[in-house]
Protein backbone atom coordinates (compact mmCIF):
# COMPACT_ATOMS: atom_id res chain seq x y z
CA UNK A 1 0.00 0.00 0.00
CA UNK A 2 0.98 3.69 -0.91
CA UNK A 3 1.99 6.41 1.93
CA UNK A 4 -0.48 8.72 2.45
CA UNK A 5 -3.40 5.90 1.77
CA UNK A 6 -6.14 6.53 4.00
CA UNK A 7 -8.12 3.61 5.09
CA UNK A 8 -11.73 3.77 6.39
CA UNK A 9 -12.56 0.43 8.42
CA UNK A 10 -15.42 1.10 10.82
CA UNK A 11 -15.37 4.68 11.54
CA UNK A 12 -11.61 4.67 12.30
CA UNK A 13 -9.23 6.53 9.93
CA UNK A 14 -5.51 5.15 9.89
CA UNK A 15 -2.69 6.11 8.40
CA UNK A 16 -0.13 3.81 6.79
CA UNK A 17 3.54 4.88 7.38
CA UNK A 18 6.37 2.67 6.81
CA UNK A 19 4.29 -0.58 6.61
CA UNK A 20 2.60 0.72 10.50
CA UNK A 21 -0.85 1.96 11.01
CA UNK A 22 -1.02 4.91 12.84
CA UNK A 23 -4.49 7.11 13.84
CA UNK A 24 -5.09 10.14 12.20
CA UNK A 25 -7.18 12.52 14.34
CA UNK A 26 -6.83 15.28 12.03
CA UNK A 27 -7.54 13.31 9.05
CA UNK A 28 -10.82 12.25 11.47
CA UNK A 29 -11.62 15.89 11.65
CA UNK A 30 -11.25 16.67 8.24
CA UNK A 31 -13.18 13.20 6.75
CA UNK A 32 -16.13 13.74 9.08
CA UNK A 33 -17.37 16.49 8.03
CA UNK A 34 -17.12 15.97 4.50
CA UNK A 35 -19.05 12.41 4.46
CA UNK A 36 -21.59 14.25 6.83
CA UNK A 37 -22.31 16.96 3.56
CA UNK A 38 -22.05 13.90 1.25
CA UNK A 39 -24.12 11.69 2.94
CA UNK A 40 -27.09 14.88 3.13
CA UNK A 41 -26.15 15.28 -0.41
CA UNK A 42 -27.08 12.03 -1.25
CA UNK A 43 -30.00 11.85 0.57
CA UNK A 44 -31.47 14.96 -1.07
CA UNK A 45 -30.70 13.67 -4.57
CA UNK A 46 -32.67 10.62 -3.36
CA UNK A 47 -35.53 12.79 -2.59
CA UNK A 48 -34.97 15.09 -5.55
CA UNK A 49 -35.45 11.49 -7.56
CA UNK A 50 -38.35 10.10 -5.55
CA UNK A 51 -41.88 10.40 -6.91
CA UNK A 52 -41.98 13.95 -6.27
CA UNK A 53 -38.75 14.26 -8.83
CA UNK A 54 -40.92 12.53 -11.62
CA UNK A 55 -43.90 14.18 -11.14
CA UNK A 56 -41.98 17.71 -11.54
CA UNK A 57 -40.42 16.43 -14.80
CA UNK A 58 -43.68 15.07 -16.07
CA UNK A 59 -45.79 18.34 -15.53
CA UNK A 60 -46.21 19.28 -18.68
CA UNK A 61 -48.93 21.35 -20.27
CA UNK A 62 -51.96 19.57 -20.73
CA UNK A 63 -52.07 20.30 -24.55
CA UNK A 64 -48.54 18.03 -24.57
CA UNK A 65 -49.55 15.43 -22.37
CA UNK A 66 -53.12 15.08 -24.90
CA UNK A 67 -50.95 15.25 -27.96
CA UNK A 68 -48.04 12.57 -26.14
CA UNK A 69 -51.40 10.31 -25.56
CA UNK A 70 -52.50 10.82 -28.71
CA UNK A 71 -49.38 9.57 -30.42
CA UNK A 72 -48.84 6.59 -27.17
CA UNK A 73 -52.20 5.20 -28.87
CA UNK A 74 -51.53 5.16 -32.32
CA UNK A 75 -48.10 3.05 -31.97
CA UNK A 76 -50.15 0.43 -29.61
CA UNK A 77 -52.32 0.86 -32.39
CA UNK A 78 -49.20 -0.06 -34.95
CA UNK A 79 -47.54 -2.95 -32.75
CA UNK A 80 -51.20 -4.67 -32.68
CA UNK A 81 -51.44 -4.60 -36.36
CA UNK A 82 -47.97 -5.65 -36.92
CA UNK A 83 -48.31 -8.54 -34.39
CA UNK A 84 -51.36 -9.35 -36.11
CA UNK A 85 -49.61 -9.68 -39.52
CA UNK A 86 -46.81 -11.85 -38.50
CA UNK A 87 -48.92 -15.57 -37.96
CA UNK A 88 -50.46 -14.86 -41.72
CA UNK A 89 -46.86 -14.61 -43.05
CA UNK A 90 -45.74 -17.88 -41.39
CA UNK A 91 -48.35 -19.63 -42.40
CA UNK A 92 -47.89 -19.06 -45.97
CA UNK A 93 -44.13 -19.81 -45.42
CA UNK A 94 -44.99 -23.12 -44.54
CA UNK A 95 -47.30 -23.62 -46.80
CA UNK A 96 -44.63 -22.64 -49.75
CA UNK A 97 -42.86 -25.26 -48.25
CA UNK A 98 -45.29 -27.75 -48.68
CA UNK A 99 -46.19 -27.01 -51.72
CA UNK A 100 -42.55 -27.24 -52.74
CA UNK A 101 -42.20 -30.57 -51.20
CA UNK A 102 -45.01 -31.72 -53.66
CA UNK A 103 -43.51 -30.72 -56.62
CA UNK A 104 -39.98 -32.14 -55.43
CA UNK A 105 -42.13 -35.41 -54.65
CA UNK A 106 -43.46 -35.37 -58.10
CA UNK A 107 -40.08 -34.31 -59.59
CA UNK A 108 -38.38 -37.43 -57.86
CA UNK A 109 -36.23 -35.49 -56.25
CA UNK A 110 -35.07 -37.04 -52.79
CA UNK A 111 -32.79 -34.33 -51.73
CA UNK A 112 -34.97 -31.50 -52.13
CA UNK A 113 -37.60 -33.08 -50.42
CA UNK A 114 -35.01 -33.97 -47.02
CA UNK A 115 -33.63 -30.38 -47.43
CA UNK A 116 -37.51 -28.73 -47.37
CA UNK A 117 -38.43 -31.31 -44.34
CA UNK A 118 -35.44 -30.20 -42.12
CA UNK A 119 -36.38 -26.72 -42.72
CA UNK A 120 -39.65 -26.74 -41.82
CA UNK A 121 -38.63 -28.95 -38.84
CA UNK A 122 -36.11 -26.49 -37.84
CA UNK A 123 -38.68 -23.35 -38.38
CA UNK A 124 -41.06 -24.56 -36.21
CA UNK A 125 -38.65 -25.65 -33.30
CA UNK A 126 -37.19 -21.70 -34.11
CA UNK A 127 -40.73 -20.28 -33.56
CA UNK A 128 -40.65 -22.11 -30.09
CA UNK A 129 -37.09 -20.68 -28.82
CA UNK A 130 -36.31 -17.18 -27.52
CA UNK A 131 -35.94 -14.46 -29.86
CA UNK A 132 -32.27 -12.95 -30.60
CA UNK A 133 -33.56 -9.34 -30.41
CA UNK A 134 -30.59 -8.90 -32.41
CA UNK A 135 -31.86 -10.15 -35.79
CA UNK A 136 -34.00 -8.98 -37.77
CA UNK A 137 -35.67 -12.35 -38.44
CA UNK A 138 -34.73 -14.36 -35.84
CA UNK A 139 -36.58 -17.12 -36.53
CA UNK A 140 -34.69 -17.39 -40.20
CA UNK A 141 -31.56 -15.69 -39.60
CA UNK A 142 -28.78 -15.79 -43.27
CA UNK A 143 -27.11 -18.68 -42.03
CA UNK A 144 -29.97 -21.10 -42.44
CA UNK A 145 -30.72 -20.15 -46.14
CA UNK A 146 -30.23 -23.26 -48.02
CA UNK A 147 -27.61 -22.74 -50.46
CA UNK A 148 -28.08 -26.01 -52.24
CA UNK A 149 -31.16 -26.31 -53.25
CA UNK A 150 -32.99 -23.42 -55.56
CA UNK A 151 -36.41 -23.38 -54.97
CA UNK A 152 -35.83 -24.33 -51.33
CA UNK A 153 -33.49 -20.82 -50.78
CA UNK A 154 -35.93 -18.95 -53.28
CA UNK A 155 -38.73 -19.36 -50.48
CA UNK A 156 -36.64 -18.49 -47.71
CA UNK A 157 -35.31 -15.35 -49.13
CA UNK A 158 -39.14 -14.29 -49.61
CA UNK A 159 -39.70 -14.73 -46.36
CA UNK A 160 -36.86 -12.97 -45.03
CA UNK A 161 -37.39 -10.19 -47.30
CA UNK A 162 -41.34 -10.15 -46.04
CA UNK A 163 -40.79 -9.78 -42.94
CA UNK A 164 -37.08 -7.15 -42.98
CA UNK A 165 -39.88 -5.48 -45.05
CA UNK A 166 -42.74 -5.12 -42.36
CA UNK A 167 -40.52 -4.36 -39.87
CA UNK A 168 -38.92 -1.25 -42.08
CA UNK A 169 -42.53 -0.39 -42.34
CA UNK A 170 -43.52 -0.20 -38.94
CA UNK A 171 -40.72 1.79 -37.71
CA UNK A 172 -40.88 4.13 -40.49
CA UNK A 173 -44.49 4.41 -39.64
CA UNK A 174 -43.34 4.89 -35.96
CA UNK A 175 -40.38 7.33 -36.75
CA UNK A 176 -43.37 9.01 -38.97
CA UNK A 177 -45.39 9.44 -35.78
CA UNK A 178 -42.79 10.66 -33.64
CA UNK A 179 -42.14 13.61 -36.25
CA UNK A 180 -45.30 14.27 -36.56
CA UNK A 181 -45.73 14.58 -32.48
CA UNK A 182 -42.30 16.83 -32.75
CA UNK A 183 -43.43 18.95 -35.36
CA UNK A 184 -46.40 19.71 -33.41
CA UNK A 185 -44.66 20.81 -29.99
CA UNK A 186 -42.46 22.95 -31.80
CA UNK A 187 -45.79 24.96 -33.73
CA UNK A 188 -47.15 24.92 -29.75
CA UNK A 189 -43.73 26.22 -28.74
CA UNK A 190 -44.13 29.33 -30.75
CA UNK A 191 -47.96 29.93 -30.13
CA UNK A 192 -46.77 30.06 -26.42
CA UNK A 193 -43.70 31.90 -26.82
CA UNK A 194 -45.06 35.14 -26.44
CA UNK A 195 -48.46 34.47 -23.82
CA UNK A 196 -46.51 31.93 -21.43
CA UNK A 197 -42.82 31.78 -21.39
CA UNK A 198 -42.98 28.58 -18.81
CA UNK A 199 -45.25 26.86 -20.70
CA UNK A 200 -43.61 27.46 -23.91
CA UNK A 201 -40.01 26.06 -22.27
CA UNK A 202 -41.21 22.92 -21.11
CA UNK A 203 -42.80 22.25 -24.65
CA UNK A 204 -39.63 23.35 -26.34
CA UNK A 205 -37.57 20.90 -23.72
CA UNK A 206 -39.80 17.88 -24.79
CA UNK A 207 -39.63 18.72 -28.62
CA UNK A 208 -35.84 18.86 -28.38
CA UNK A 209 -36.08 15.57 -26.44
CA UNK A 210 -38.08 13.81 -28.98
CA UNK A 211 -35.79 15.27 -31.95
CA UNK A 212 -32.97 13.41 -29.75
CA UNK A 213 -34.78 10.37 -29.72
CA UNK A 214 -35.50 10.82 -33.41
CA UNK A 215 -31.84 10.43 -34.40
CA UNK A 216 -30.79 7.49 -32.89
CA UNK A 217 -30.87 4.22 -35.28
CA UNK A 218 -33.12 2.48 -32.49
CA UNK A 219 -35.32 5.65 -32.61
CA UNK A 220 -38.33 3.13 -32.91
CA UNK A 221 -37.83 0.91 -30.39
CA UNK A 222 -37.42 3.87 -27.70
CA UNK A 223 -40.83 5.26 -29.12
CA UNK A 224 -42.33 1.84 -28.56
CA UNK A 225 -40.82 1.70 -25.16
CA UNK A 226 -41.76 4.89 -24.11
CA UNK A 227 -45.60 4.07 -24.86
CA UNK A 228 -44.95 0.66 -23.69
CA UNK A 229 -46.47 -0.72 -26.97
CA UNK A 230 -44.57 -4.10 -27.54
CA UNK A 231 -44.16 -5.84 -31.05
CA UNK A 232 -43.39 -9.41 -31.08
CA UNK A 233 -39.72 -10.07 -31.66
CA UNK A 234 -41.06 -13.77 -34.14
CA UNK A 235 -44.69 -14.74 -35.19
CA UNK A 236 -46.40 -17.46 -32.98
CA UNK A 237 -46.11 -20.54 -34.09
CA UNK A 238 -48.41 -21.99 -36.94
CA UNK A 239 -50.90 -24.69 -35.95
CA UNK A 240 -50.18 -26.82 -38.51
CA UNK A 241 -53.48 -29.17 -38.90
CA UNK A 242 -55.49 -26.22 -39.95
CA UNK A 243 -52.81 -25.07 -42.94
CA UNK A 244 -53.18 -28.64 -44.76
CA UNK A 245 -56.71 -27.38 -45.93
CA UNK A 246 -55.03 -24.11 -47.76
CA UNK A 247 -52.37 -25.77 -48.89
CA UNK A 248 -54.52 -28.28 -50.91
CA UNK A 249 -57.17 -26.09 -52.13
CA UNK A 250 -58.24 -25.59 -55.39
CA UNK A 251 -55.59 -23.92 -57.67
CA UNK A 252 -58.48 -21.31 -58.95
CA UNK A 253 -59.12 -19.99 -54.70
CA UNK A 254 -55.59 -18.48 -54.66
CA UNK A 255 -54.39 -17.44 -58.39
CA UNK A 256 -55.11 -14.61 -60.51
CA UNK A 257 -55.81 -15.45 -63.99
CA UNK A 258 -56.16 -12.98 -67.14
CA UNK A 259 -55.18 -9.30 -66.43
CA UNK A 260 -53.22 -8.35 -63.62
CA UNK A 261 -53.01 -4.77 -62.11
CA UNK A 262 -50.04 -2.51 -61.13
CA UNK A 263 -51.26 -2.69 -57.58
CA UNK A 264 -51.70 -6.23 -57.71
CA UNK A 265 -47.64 -6.52 -58.20
CA UNK A 266 -44.96 -7.03 -56.01
CA UNK A 267 -43.50 -3.64 -54.72
CA UNK A 268 -40.25 -4.37 -55.98
CA UNK A 269 -41.88 -5.73 -59.28
CA UNK A 270 -43.65 -2.05 -59.40
CA UNK A 271 -40.50 -0.63 -59.43
CA UNK A 272 -38.92 -2.61 -61.87
CA UNK A 273 -40.91 -3.10 -64.45
CA UNK A 274 -41.72 0.97 -64.32
CA UNK A 275 -38.19 1.40 -64.79
CA UNK A 276 -37.64 3.90 -68.34
CA UNK A 277 -34.95 1.39 -71.00
CA UNK A 278 -31.94 3.14 -70.95
CA UNK A 279 -29.94 3.11 -74.69
CA UNK A 280 -27.98 5.33 -76.68
CA UNK A 281 -30.34 7.71 -78.83
CA UNK A 282 -28.30 8.17 -81.44
CA UNK A 283 -27.57 5.11 -82.03
CA UNK A 284 -30.82 2.97 -80.57
CA UNK A 285 -31.10 -0.97 -80.57
CA UNK A 286 -33.25 -2.76 -82.48
CA UNK A 287 -35.61 -3.44 -79.77
CA UNK A 288 -36.47 0.25 -79.99
CA UNK A 289 -38.35 -0.60 -83.66
CA UNK A 290 -40.32 -3.00 -82.25
CA UNK A 291 -44.40 -2.39 -81.80
CA UNK A 292 -46.34 -4.26 -79.22
CA UNK A 293 -49.06 -6.48 -80.12
CA UNK A 294 -50.73 -7.55 -76.94
CA UNK A 295 -50.54 -10.60 -74.89
CA UNK A 296 -52.75 -13.39 -74.50
CA UNK A 297 -52.93 -17.29 -73.28
CA UNK A 298 -49.89 -19.47 -74.73
CA UNK A 299 -48.64 -23.39 -74.57
CA UNK A 300 -45.13 -24.26 -75.60
CA UNK A 301 -46.69 -27.81 -76.56
CA UNK A 302 -46.78 -26.91 -80.10
CA UNK A 303 -46.47 -22.63 -79.95
CA UNK A 304 -49.84 -22.56 -79.34
CA UNK A 305 -50.57 -18.35 -79.01
CA UNK A 306 -53.92 -17.19 -78.33
CA UNK A 307 -55.05 -20.47 -79.74
CA UNK A 308 -58.95 -21.16 -79.52
CA UNK A 309 -59.45 -23.89 -76.46
CA UNK A 310 -56.32 -22.70 -74.32
CA UNK A 311 -57.95 -22.03 -70.56
CA UNK A 312 -56.64 -18.16 -69.03
CA UNK A 313 -54.29 -20.32 -66.56
CA UNK A 314 -51.85 -17.18 -65.13
CA UNK A 315 -52.24 -13.71 -64.76
CA UNK A 316 -49.84 -11.02 -66.59
CA UNK A 317 -49.14 -7.75 -66.39
CA UNK A 318 -47.51 -5.77 -69.91
CA UNK A 319 -45.63 -2.66 -69.35
CA UNK A 320 -45.16 -1.60 -73.69
CA UNK A 321 -42.93 1.53 -72.82
CA UNK A 322 -40.49 -0.53 -70.86
CA UNK A 323 -40.43 -3.76 -72.93
CA UNK A 324 -41.24 -5.60 -69.65
CA UNK A 325 -44.10 -7.85 -68.24
CA UNK A 326 -44.80 -9.74 -65.24
CA UNK A 327 -46.82 -12.81 -64.68
CA UNK A 328 -47.60 -15.16 -62.08
CA UNK A 329 -50.54 -17.73 -60.41
CA UNK A 330 -50.91 -21.00 -60.19
CA UNK A 331 -51.84 -23.82 -62.86
CA UNK A 332 -55.16 -25.43 -62.11
CA UNK A 333 -55.92 -28.22 -65.60
CA UNK A 334 -54.24 -31.11 -66.27
CA UNK A 335 -54.54 -30.64 -69.68
CA UNK A 336 -56.81 -29.41 -72.91
CA UNK A 337 -57.21 -30.67 -76.07
CA UNK A 338 -56.59 -28.78 -79.04
CA UNK A 339 -57.46 -29.87 -82.91
CA UNK A 340 -57.08 -33.31 -81.12
CA UNK A 341 -53.76 -33.21 -79.49
CA UNK A 342 -53.14 -33.18 -75.98
CA UNK A 343 -51.98 -29.60 -74.41
CA UNK A 344 -50.34 -29.74 -70.75
CA UNK A 345 -48.18 -26.82 -70.70
CA UNK A 346 -50.05 -23.68 -70.25
CA UNK A 347 -49.25 -20.07 -69.46
CA UNK A 348 -49.03 -15.81 -70.59
CA UNK A 349 -47.15 -14.58 -72.88
CA UNK A 350 -46.66 -10.87 -74.92
CA UNK A 351 -46.26 -10.51 -78.38
CA UNK A 352 -44.28 -8.08 -80.43
CA UNK A 353 -44.37 -7.19 -84.30
CA UNK A 354 -41.24 -6.51 -86.32
CA UNK A 355 -41.16 -4.85 -90.10
CA UNK A 356 -38.03 -6.70 -90.64
CA UNK A 357 -36.58 -9.98 -89.39
CA UNK A 358 -33.06 -7.85 -89.08
CA UNK A 359 -34.42 -6.67 -86.25
CA UNK A 360 -34.48 -9.60 -84.12
CA UNK A 361 -31.83 -8.77 -81.76
CA UNK A 362 -32.45 -9.12 -78.07
CA UNK A 363 -32.45 -10.95 -74.82
CA UNK A 364 -35.24 -11.89 -72.77
CA UNK A 365 -34.58 -11.95 -69.17
CA UNK A 366 -36.62 -14.36 -66.94
CA UNK A 367 -36.10 -13.60 -62.83
CA UNK A 368 -38.56 -15.82 -60.89
CA UNK A 369 -39.32 -16.20 -57.38
CA UNK A 370 -40.70 -19.99 -58.07
CA UNK A 371 -38.52 -21.82 -59.65
CA UNK A 372 -38.46 -25.44 -61.43
CA UNK A 373 -37.42 -28.43 -59.41
CA UNK A 374 -36.30 -30.00 -62.40
CA UNK A 375 -35.67 -29.63 -65.80
CA UNK A 376 -38.81 -31.10 -66.95
CA UNK A 377 -41.18 -28.99 -64.57
CA UNK A 378 -42.72 -25.70 -64.65
CA UNK A 379 -42.63 -23.02 -64.53
CA UNK A 380 -40.80 -22.28 -68.00
CA UNK A 381 -39.66 -19.47 -69.99
CA UNK A 382 -40.74 -19.74 -73.94
CA UNK A 383 -39.79 -17.74 -76.78
CA UNK A 384 -41.28 -18.00 -80.12
CA UNK A 385 -41.01 -16.35 -83.58
CA UNK A 386 -43.88 -16.35 -86.27
CA UNK A 387 -43.99 -14.64 -89.77
CA UNK A 388 -47.23 -11.79 -89.40
CA UNK A 389 -48.40 -13.21 -92.79
CA UNK A 390 -49.39 -16.34 -92.44
CA UNK A 391 -48.98 -16.93 -88.60
CA UNK A 392 -46.59 -19.67 -89.07
CA UNK A 393 -43.92 -20.90 -86.56
CA UNK A 394 -40.54 -20.36 -87.27
CA UNK A 395 -38.56 -20.90 -84.37
CA UNK A 396 -39.06 -21.74 -80.51
CA UNK A 397 -37.31 -22.45 -77.61
CA UNK A 398 -38.31 -23.31 -74.15
CA UNK A 399 -36.34 -23.87 -71.05
CA UNK A 400 -36.94 -24.70 -67.69
CA UNK A 401 -36.35 -21.63 -64.68
CA UNK A 402 -34.58 -23.98 -62.49
CA UNK A 403 -32.49 -20.72 -61.48
CA UNK A 404 -33.11 -17.08 -60.05
CA UNK A 405 -32.47 -15.64 -63.44
CA UNK A 406 -32.88 -17.19 -66.59
CA UNK A 407 -31.44 -15.21 -70.00
CA UNK A 408 -32.32 -15.89 -73.91
CA UNK A 409 -30.71 -14.60 -76.86
CA UNK A 410 -32.68 -13.86 -79.51
CA UNK A 411 -29.96 -12.85 -82.63
CA UNK A 412 -30.79 -12.75 -86.42
CA UNK A 413 -27.67 -12.87 -88.31
CA UNK A 414 -27.30 -9.39 -90.23
CA UNK A 415 -24.43 -11.52 -93.34
CA UNK A 416 -26.42 -14.78 -93.75
CA UNK A 417 -29.98 -16.03 -93.09
CA UNK A 418 -29.46 -17.73 -89.88
CA UNK A 419 -31.45 -17.01 -86.71
CA UNK A 420 -30.17 -18.80 -83.36
CA UNK A 421 -31.36 -19.02 -79.95
CA UNK A 422 -29.05 -19.52 -76.85
CA UNK A 423 -29.68 -20.80 -73.67
CA UNK A 424 -27.30 -18.57 -71.76
CA UNK A 425 -27.03 -20.70 -68.58
CA UNK A 426 -26.69 -23.85 -70.13
CA UNK A 427 -24.99 -23.03 -73.62
CA UNK A 428 -27.55 -24.60 -75.59
CA UNK A 429 -28.24 -22.91 -78.97
CA UNK A 430 -30.26 -23.48 -81.89
CA UNK A 431 -30.31 -22.54 -85.28
CA UNK A 432 -33.05 -21.72 -87.72
CA UNK A 433 -33.03 -20.60 -91.24
CA UNK A 434 -34.92 -17.25 -91.67
CA UNK A 435 -34.83 -14.61 -94.90
CA UNK A 436 -34.10 -10.76 -94.12
CA UNK A 437 -36.97 -8.22 -94.13
CA UNK A 438 -39.80 -11.01 -92.87
CA UNK A 439 -42.30 -8.84 -91.39
CA UNK A 440 -42.43 -11.30 -87.81
CA UNK A 441 -44.17 -11.38 -84.50
CA UNK A 442 -42.10 -12.94 -81.39
CA UNK A 443 -43.70 -13.86 -78.48
CA UNK A 444 -42.15 -14.16 -74.83
CA UNK A 445 -44.01 -15.58 -71.80
CA UNK A 446 -43.84 -18.34 -69.63
CA UNK A 447 -45.54 -21.67 -69.02
CA UNK A 448 -46.18 -23.81 -66.24
CA UNK A 449 -46.96 -27.93 -66.66
CA UNK A 450 -48.52 -29.73 -62.83
CA UNK A 451 -51.39 -28.66 -61.86
CA UNK A 452 -50.63 -26.76 -58.63
CA UNK A 453 -47.41 -25.25 -60.31
CA UNK A 454 -46.89 -21.68 -59.46
CA UNK A 455 -44.67 -18.64 -60.76
CA UNK A 456 -43.78 -15.45 -59.69
CA UNK A 457 -41.50 -13.81 -62.84
CA UNK A 458 -40.58 -11.04 -64.75
CA UNK A 459 -40.54 -10.73 -68.08
CA UNK A 460 -37.49 -8.10 -69.27
CA UNK A 461 -36.63 -7.69 -73.18
CA UNK A 462 -33.30 -5.98 -73.17
CA UNK A 463 -30.46 -4.69 -75.76
CA UNK A 464 -28.16 -7.71 -77.09
CA UNK A 465 -25.30 -7.19 -79.26
CA UNK A 466 -25.65 -8.21 -82.76
CA UNK A 467 -22.28 -10.27 -82.95
CA UNK A 468 -19.07 -12.20 -80.82
CA UNK A 469 -19.63 -14.87 -78.11
CA UNK A 470 -23.41 -15.88 -77.82
CA UNK A 471 -23.12 -16.88 -74.04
Amino acid sequence: MKKGFVLFNHNRHYRIHNGHYFQDTAVVSIVKPIVSIVVKSLVCACMFTGPAAHAQADALPAEVTQMRGTLHAELGKLAKEYNAALLPMAEDYVIDLRRVAVRMNEAKDAKGQEAVRKEATRFMKALEAEADPFETVPELTDDAVNKDVEALRLIQQGYIAKRTVADRLRNDKAAEFGERYADALERLDAKLADTDEAKAAAVKKEARRVRVVLQRKDAASVLFKEAKAEFRLMPPVPDVANLKERAEAPADTRAPAGQLFIGQLPPDVQVKITKPLQFDKDWPPEITKWKHEGHGDYSHDFSLYRAHGLPSELGIFVSPKTMRAYVSGTKRAQAVTIDGNVVTWMGKAMSWTLADSRDLVCKAVFTTKRPAVSKDTGPAGCVAVYTTTDNKLIASMSVPLIAEVTELRIIKQMSYNRLNISWVGAKTRRGFTIPDHTPLRVVIGVNCYHPGEETATLIEIDTCPQAGDMW
